[in-house]
């Protein structure tokens, strides 16, 4: 999901393994007060990761090393991306097979939200680019411990007849997430440690509020099979033959969230330096940007999971996004001024990424045994 956040975004094979023994139907039904409380514990931990990998980091590089940033910035970005492509399946394994008292999800979520305040604290202080490396690193590691823990409550607790409910309003915080985090660059747009820190401060409030509800949260059963580098290595590869619908589900989350990893990525340089907007007007609009894509989007992810689950059909609604998000880079390529970026952040961040929030849940675990 960055992402979903473009560079928290890695291999979903053990984010959605937890439950695969259960019926997802056995399960009872959650009540409101779960749901709601899971969506927002999605949203602080979504907005933790989601602002600093689309805005707050590119700015601290741009002040850090003006010169190179562009480049500079290619590196955090790619280092971040391996870190969390490594981070989320392993994890998740570690979670699916923790025998602790507290149960497997929740002592995961305290250890990555604890991490990933580590982490933006070294980012906040950071004043040269391997400290900043350094606080992104332990960043991207530790929140992908705890999104692959919250994301497999799904299928721990969830049964398939909610699942586009919950699904649709996880990505919805997920867009939230990005609405409400603009804010905090508007509020403190000369303060590091604000921009990056109230996020996780909400992320950990949220986070905790779940870890409090969960109490009857169970230790992995059965036998535990040694952990060896061949299962883990297994995490990145799924046979299209035995699970092609979650092979090709797979590939086309990738490459979609590649267009949006890519959009929201360099947003601030190619302001800077395609469209040559004046740096007094950046902060305006990029709150323009992600404000109106965020809102598109955070309308748009429960429509589209309410109207997967009314029609059963989740495939054509991927094609769309697709098309969406090739639209939307096109437009960008060819814009000339700032409103045409606009509109094509909007089509891509804002139109595809909320249909792909709002169905990409719900399809994992329909898919991953079939």
């Amino acid at each position: 999901m960055t992402a979903t956040p473009p560079e928290s975004e890695s291999p979903l094979a053990t984010t959605f393994e937890g439950a695969a023994s259960a019926a997802p139907e056995a399960l009872p039904r959650v009540g409101a007060l779960f749901i709601g409380v899971y969506a927002l514990a999605m949203f602080g931990i979504w907005m933790a990761i989601n602002l600093p990998a689309t805005i707050t980091v590119a700015l601290r590089i741009a002040e850090l090393d003006p010169v190179n940033k562009t480049t500079t910035y290619s590196l955090v970005a790619g280092i971040g991306t391996l870190v969390a492509v490594l981070a989320n399946p392993f994890f998740g394994r570690l979670s699916d097979r923790t025998r602790s008292r507290f149960g497997r999800r929740r002592p995961w979520i305290v250890v990555g939200l604890a991490g990933t305040t580590v982490g933006a604290a070294v980012i906040g202080l950071s004043d040269s680019i391997p400290m900043l490396i350094l606080g992104w690193v332990l960043m991207q590691a530790f929140i992908n411990a705890a999104i692959a823990a919250t994301l497999a409550i799904v299928a721990d607790r969830i049964p398939e007849s909610q699942h586009g409910l919950v699904g649709a309003l996880s990505g919805t915080a997920s867009a939230a997430s990005t609405v409400v985090g603009i804010f905090f660059i508007q509020a403190f747009p000369t303060s590091i440690l604000a921009q990056i820190g109230l996020p996780v401060a909400i992320a950990i409030v949220f986070g905790l509020a779940l870890v409090a509800l969960m109490k009857d949260d169970k230790p992995a059963a059965g036998e535990r099979a040694p952990f060896t580098l061949k299962e883990f290595a297994g995490s990145f590869y799924i046979n299209p033959r035995k699970s092609p619908d979650f092979a090709w589900f797979l590939l086309a989350f990738f490459l979609i969230n590649l267009g949006l990893g890519v959009m929201a990525t360099y947003a601030v340089y190619y302001l800077q330096d395609q469209i040559k907007i004046a740096e007094a007007d950046l902060p305006g609009t990029l709150f323009v940007t992600f404000l109106l894509s965020g809102l598109v989007a955070l309308f748009v992810a429960p429509l589209a999971g309410w109207v997967s689950d009314k029609t059963g059909r989740r495939k054509p609604l991927f094609v769309l996004a697709a098309v969406l998000m090739a639209t939307g880079m096109g437009v960008i390529v060819l814009a000339q001024d700032a409103t045409m970026f606009i509109i094509g952040q909007t089509l891509g961040a804002g139109l595809a990424a909320g249909i792909l929030f709002g169905i990409y849940i719900a399809f994992a675990v329909a898919f991953r045994d079939g």
